[in-house]
């Protein structure tokens, strides 16, 4: 998994157990709430109390959805490139904690100029879809999204529909049906392809088990 933190404020965190399996054709309710129950994605912003030693994550999405609009509180040390980050105790006094390694930046040799372009966090603004003569095609909208490129040359993706409502009681199959449905998710390292005018996102991990390792081609335009 990634965490991703921006100078400017915004965070993006993507987590995935392992051993995930592949969903059978066509997928299970069964099989889609094991696929939410092994992968953690959410995004927003985040603030620090550098003086009692916390920092908030501010969630504007998620694929839980009860988290939008949450805010989560990490207490955290750094050690070296590590970082430890750790949730307030559990009712029962449980404890845990998430260590996370800081990943180096890419050399300056290897940096073209769409990658000094590109690093940051992007958020969403307009879905658009065309017919090879250029002809525009209905397509849904997303309510909020985030795509991050990272300087250590890793991205994440987060992308949530609009009405999505909070499940209630525990979770049920249905539930984890309508988080998946309403909500996507992938990340890992990507390449740069200036002269073809591309991008490849290198998906390690996905939200849908299926496209695990899977390669996504985009071409770009920065404008």
């Amino acid at each position: 998994g990634y965490i991703i933190y921006d100078p400017a404020g915004y965070m993006g965190v993507t987590i995935m157990q392992p051993e995930r399996q592949p969903y059978s054709n066509p997928r299970t309710s069964e099989e889609v709430l094991e696929a939410y129950s092994t992968y953690t994605s959410y995004f927003g912003t985040f603030t620090v109390n550098e003086a009692e030693g916390f920092l908030t994550h501010h969630l504007e999405g998620s694929l839980n959805t009860r988290g939008a609009g949450s805010d989560y509180k990490r207490f955290y040390t750094f050690s070296g490139n590590r970082l430890t980050l750790q949730p307030p105790a559990a009712a029962n006094g449980n404890r845990s904690q998430l260590i996370w390694e800081k990943l180096p930046d890419l050399p300056e040799s290897e940096l073209t100029e769409t990658h000094k372009r590109l690093f940051g966090f992007y958020r969403i603004e307009s879905v658009s879809r065309q017919v090879l003569g250029g002809e525009s095609l209905p397509i849904n909208q997303y309510e909020t999204a985030f795509i991050i490129y990272a300087p250590s040359g890793h991205m994440a993706v987060h992308l949530m529909r609009p009405g999505r409502e909070p499940y209630a009681g525990a979770l049920t199959p249905e539930d984890a049906l309508g988080a998946v449905q309403t909500y996507g998710s992938y990340f890992g390292p990507f390449s740069v392809h200036e002269d073809e005018g591309y991008l490849v996102h290198e998906r390690i991990g996905n939200l849908s088990p299926r496209r695990t390792y899977t390669d996504a081609q985009r071409f770009y335009e920065l404008t």
